[in-house]
């Protein structure tokens, strides 16, 4: 048998168990699977030796595990986000190509400001922190988190991706630790906006293995906002810039509570890749 052959053979059987058991993307997730264990980019598979018994062993309890719903990146380790490396594990939401929409118009944003000031409340792996961080070399960011197993993983991911000394990571439960003036020059969040009885609806890899913490966002996904929006303007720098993710649906109730913020202005909702609302912008008057 050549080796492109026994590899295909091998992506075959995966996929198959990964359909079987409902898994989304099957072929690409046998793949990065098979490519995790060979240490080889998945452009490379079908130009490979015929694994070992070891290789081909840990491949097929990692397959089997992935069937039973165990979200990918915690098999893996790691993930990408916005093409910078992190680590990924139980203790932290699985960062989604979502969060991109926030990160990328708050760059734009943020472009000309000199060392701008960000806080980013409940930052969980560190990714939007970090990704500003890595992208604003003259800023500094605090980022808060209930979490003190998020906040070990979201340092570790500041290490990884060079960025550890521009930012500061703080156990807190949203902003109880600020008082005004702060002068921040954005502050911003992805919470909790799951309304607490559709949990049950998610994918078993969400539902289950992702932290419930981080998903909850109360009886209709709003509480965090609630929070969130009125004890932040005091903290913004005039014109400073404060930025939410939402679920998909949350556009027209998230600007409602942003309207009734006297201290604020340009409320803006901005759309992911898909063209859902997908994150929800304003300044402060």
């Amino acid at each position: 048998m050549s080796s492109s052959t026994s590899i295909h053979h091998l992506l075959i059987w995966a996929r198959d168990i990964l359909i079987k058991a409902d898994v989304p993307s099957p072929q690409t997730d046998a793949e990065w699977t098979l490519a995790h264990v060979l240490e080889c980019p998945r452009s490379e598979l079908l130009s490979r030796q015929p694994l070992t018994p070891e290789q081909n062993a840990t491949f097929r309890n990692l397959i089997h595990r992935r069937a039973n719903r165990i979200p990918l990146q915690h098999l893996l380790g790691n993930t990408e986000f916005y093409s910078l490396p992190f680590y990924a594990s139980p203790d932290a939401l699985i960062p989604r190509p979502e969060t991109e929409t926030l990160v990328e118009i708050v760059l734009d944003q943020l472009k000309n400001i000199t060392r701008p000031r960000i806080l980013d409340i409940g930052t969980g792996s560190g990714i939007i922190a970090i990704t500003l961080g890595k992208s604003l070399p003259e800023s500094h960011v605090i980022a808060t988190d209930i979490s003190r197993k998020a906040l070990d993983l979201a340092s570790q991911n500041a290490r990884l991706n060079g960025v550890s000394d521009r930012i500061s990571f703080l156990q807190a439960d949203l902003l109880t630790p600020f008082a005004p003036p702060e002068g921040f020059h954005a502050i911003l969040s992805n919470p909790p906006y799951i309304p607490s009885r559709a949990i049950d609806a998610l994918q078993p890899e969400v539902r289950a293995r992702d932290p419930r913490l981080a998903l909850d966002g109360g009886r209709d996904g709003l509480d965090f906002y609630r929070k969130i929006i009125p004890t932040s303007v005091p903290l913004l720098a005039p014109d400073g810039l404060l930025g939410l993710e939402i679920g998909h649906d949350q556009a027209d109730a998230v600007t409602q509570l942003l309207a009734r913020q006297s201290g604020l202005t340009h409320i803006a909702t901005h759309t992911d890749l898909s063209g859902y609302p997908r994150a929800v912008l304003a300044h402060r008057r």
